[in-house]
């Protein structure tokens, strides 16, 4: 048995026993929601940092070396003394500036920080709310807007969307850092980009073909969206306007009945593009054999992985 001390208590835990169990067992309190690290909603704060490589591995190296580290990832190896993400302390105070609802069930929330964050389009962060409960959601705005905007599926059940929504405009919310490695790169003029979403994975990648825009990017952009239902792509005017701006940009605004025949289709416009795919585990694990038979090698493939929730 190892002890566990944290808020001013002392709890025991087994060896091996996963820390966000102790804690939520203990009935701190504690926010989580995918148990797979990518939310990174179970952030506790280690006094030193001896603690398993997995339970900071999915962190950005600032948090890594804040002593910050999550429970859903650490099994428990030797005594910790602990101390909990506190949002109103460890976060970044923000607004709630807009709620809009756009098309397919995809509420568009803006958000208006205290301050400047820093991030790059398409990267991701915590979005924690004044109940304490938290999801992570990627940036679909750019770095020179002072609000923050992200794509949120409304889904039955979604404590997070309901909140929101109870909420309203003007409500205050705490922010995290951003973090993620899906966001452009100097070094990617010359290559071109094939960007591949379901659902609310659009939102990083719009926002990704923008910023290569911006940037002067120089060769392609191909972007493949699949809609779920009968209904267009939640962003169609958008993107429609975007492509006429610039003629680099070709539009693959799809259904979702479509993506078989689609994959069984897709081909890579060079053999040095980018592919870049954002969706649920279940979409991005099958576009991984056509992308490959499209011509890419896996490090011509980088993927983001929305967690349920």
């Amino acid at each position: 048995m190892f002890e566990i001390h944290v808020a001013g208590r002392c709890l025991h835990a087994p060896a091996g026993s996963n820390l966000l169990d102790q804690l939520l067992q203990a009935g701190l309190p504690i926010s989580y929601s995918c148990r797979s690290g990518h939310c990174q909603s179970c952030l506790v704060r280690a006094e030193h940092h001896a603690v398993p490589d997995q339970a900071r591995a999915p962190l950005s190296p600032a948090l890594q070396a804040e002593g910050w580290l999550l429970a859903c990832q650490c099994p428990v190896q030797q005594d910790l003394h602990l101390r909990l993400y506190d949002p109103a302390k460890d976060g970044l105070p923000a607004q709630i500036e807009a709620l809009t609802a756009l098309a397919a069930g995809v509420l568009r929330l803006r958000v208006r920080p205290a301050r400047a964050l820093r991030f790059h389009p398409g990267q991701h962060l915590v979005i924690w709310l004044p109940c304490g409960t938290a999801r992570t959601f990627s940036i679909a705005s750019q770095t020179d807007s002072p609000i923050l905007e992200f794509h949120v599926q409304q889904r039955a059940g979604s404590q997070f969307c309901e909140r929101l929504l109870q909420l309203g405009v003007g409500a205050p919310c705490h922010l995290g850092n951003a973090s993620g490695h899906l966001y452009y790169q100097a070094d990617w003029q010359d290559r071109p980009l094939l960007l591949l979403a379901r659902g609310t994975g659009l939102a990083p990648l719009q926002a990704i073909a923008r910023d290569a825009l911006h940037q002067g990017h120089q060769a392609g952009i191909t972007l493949w969206h699949w809609q779920r239902g009968e209904a267009s792509c939640y962003l169609q005017e958008e993107l429609d306007a975007l492509a006429q701006g610039y003629p680099s940009v070709h539009l693959q605004l799809r259904q979702q009945h479509q993506l078989d025949e689609d994959l069984r289709r897709l081909k890579a416009p060079s053999r040095r593009a980018l592919a870049l795919v954002c969706g649920a585990s279940a979409f991005v694990e099958q576009l991984g054999k056509p992308l490959f038979l499209a011509g890419l090698g896996r490090g011509q493939v980088l993927h983001e992985v929305f967690a349920k929730r």
